[in-house]
């Protein structure tokens, strides 16, 4: 019997030292896709490209790392794939829009995942919001702002982060908004306010105005009018914070910080929910260690990408902090951001 006890322990080691090792050989030879929810160019497509670019190096076995993009529906039927139909084995990565992460919530139609049950790897970027005005719109600050009878700003869609933050920052400024939706992009919408067809735009994030749209801005015809989020951006400390601001009550500050819990997990990467925990810890370290790397790091200051990362356990724990908001809080964020 003592025999027997000692063969079941020393077995049962080397199948813990094996399990590991075998995990890792997982990955040789092998293909990983990191599929993007936008189309190509965009902010979402330039990060993946990025990550796609190194990110081999850091998993063991090298395997072979390609980006694509499956466009369409706010980035749902991405998410919807990766939950449900893509391989459930650590070798499809979502590039995902950090907005889906609180669509249960909203009672979205076509949503056919459950966001905590991915699992969150890491997210790239914690952002700020930011409102960017043309002066021909006559709007050069935030007392501008509430003078003007109408704000008409845009959105590639009703439920995109730029419909959002206009709708909360119309409810904290009691502005009458004029939101007009169907723009292709966040530039597109910009485009269009640089040709004073709109006022200006909110839901355009730090990294994207750093990197995107501060031409206008250095030339003294537009202005970055506001900031929005839970905290201020410390790079941004001329710009009107909103809750400096605005007098929210309580409830009001409560719903808004849950739409704002978006912006701490702005540029996410997530496996399915049924990859098993070996396949997780591998990717989790591979990425961890590609955001330190000289490599990607020099990557992303050419392309002029923030890196500000945030674990995935971390984001675990936002998002169950999310969904265990209380039901009048849900509420309100719903009807401030029109859900």
């Amino acid at each position: 019997m003592k025999f027997s006890k000692t063969l079941a322990l020393t077995a049962g080691a080397a199948a813990l030292m094996v399990a590991p090792a075998m995990a890792a050989d997982f990955y040789k030879g092998k293909s990983v896709s990191i599929y993007v929810g936008s189309g190509a160019g965009g902010g979402f497509d330039t990060y993946a490209r990025a990550v796609g670019r190194h990110l081999a190096a850091h998993i063991p076995g090298k395997p072979n790392v390609k980006v694509q993009n499956r466009p369409g529906a706010g980035g749902r039927g991405n998410a919807n794939l990766l939950y449900n139909s893509d391989p459930q084995d650590g070798t499809a990565i979502g590039a995902i829009g950090p907005w889906l992460a609180l669509e249960p919530l909203w009672g979205q139609k076509g949503v056919k995942f459950d966001p905590p049950k991915f699992k969150w790897l890491i997210s790239m970027g914690r952002e700020v919001s930011t409102c960017v005005f043309f002066n021909k719109s006559g709007i050069t600050d935030i007392n501008a702002m509430k003078k003007k009878g109408k704000v008409i700003m845009g959105a590639s869609g009703p439920t995109s982060a730029m419909a959002s933050d206009a709708h909360i920052i119309a409810t904290a400024l009691n502005l009458k908004l004029n939101l007009i939706v169907g723009f292709k992009g966040s530039r597109r919408a910009f485009m269009a306010a640089e040709k004073g067809e709109l006022d200006g735009n909110c839901g355009l994030w730090y990294s994207s105005l750093q990197s995107r749209y501060m031409g206008p801005v250095r030339e003294g015809k537009a202005n970055v009018t506001l900031q929005l989020g839970r905290n201020p951006h410390p790079k941004l400390k001329n710009v009107p914070f909103l809750y400096d601001v605005a007098k929210v009550s309580d409830l009001d500050k409560k719903a808004m910080n849950l739409v704002f819990t978006q912006m701490d997990l702005a540029r996410p990467y997530v496996l399915g929910p049924k990859v098993p925990d070996a396949q997780v810890k591998i990717m989790r370290k591979a990425f961890a260690d590609l955001a330190k790397s000289k490599e990607f790091l020099a990557t992303a200051a050419k392309l002029k990408i923030n890196i500000n990362v945030v674990p995935g356990q971390e984001i675990q724990g936002l998002l169950q902090k999310a969904y265990s908001q209380p039901k009048e809080v849900v509420a309100r964020a719903r009807k401030i951001i029109n859900r």
